[in-house]
């Protein structure tokens, strides 16, 4: 998911987790159909308040205490994912291997004396060697607190891709719009690791995450190669 990377480097110096994080504390969800979302409570009660809708393919979901809690037969375990922490049902998350890979490569990084730009960490060789591209980064407006956006896959309707919270961002425009016959116009975004279409009226810039990915791609790119 774009913006990954600096969710990674929150847990890690925010937190100070960097010694602490173990594999089996990250989760990403599942038992959620594509395009659908899972609630994350408040407290451990079905009728507890969303704090956020969960995409369906939300991973680096981090455990934030050791135990879990039964309610009415309901196993509930309390997570963050980006900003947000709460209560989700056990048997809606799985354990996450590759996060947790991810994680620990991050961690061997920075702890790493020979790495400087410490920012990098995470960036594939690949991305780093890609030239530098602007990209204009989108964030969900106008959507209520617990609700999501739909990425589909054509402006008209067509596959529903994977949720978006009421307070997305990250979101990377990629440049198309299309206009519908009912005046509506929708952009063509890329967004956890999904290309679709979402309604313009739902959207707003977000020029502080535009700088910041600009910057560091700029900051993190590898030098050209001589030929």
């Amino acid at each position: 998911m774009k913006g990954t990377h600096t969710y990674i480097v929150g847990i890690l110096v925010c937190f100070g987790l960097s010694n602490t994080v173990i594999a089996e504390t990250l989760y990403k969800v599942k038992n959620v159909a594509q395009g659908s979302s899972l609630p994350l409570k408040e407290y451990p009660s079905k009728k507890s308040r969303t704090v956020v809708a969960l995409p369906h393919n939300a991973s680096w979901l981090l455990r934030r205490d050791k135990g879990r809690k039964v309610v009415n037969k309901v196993v509930w375990r309390k997570v963050q994912w980006n900003k947000h922490q709460g209560w989700v049902s056990l048997y809606y998350l799985a354990i996450d291997p590759i996060a947790s890979q991810q994680l620990e490569k991050r961690k061997a990084c920075l702890k790493d004396k020979r790495v400087t730009k410490k920012l990098c960490c995470g960036y594939s060789f690949a991305d780093r060697r890609r030239p530098y591209q602007h990209i204009p980064i989108l964030k969900v407006k106008d959507i209520a607190v617990g609700k999501s956006l739909i990425l589909q896959s054509n402006p008209w309707g067509g596959k529903k891709l994977v949720a978006l919270p009421h307070d997305a961002t990250w979101i990377a425009d990629l440049g198309q719009r299309k206009k519908r016959l009912d005046g509506t116009v929708w952009a063509h975004v890329r967004w956890s690791g999904e290309t679709g279409w979402l309604n313009m009226a739902k959207l707003s810039d977000d020029p502080e995450m535009t700088r910041i990915g600009d910057w560091k791609r700029k900051f993190c790119a590898l030098p050209p190669i001589n030929k």
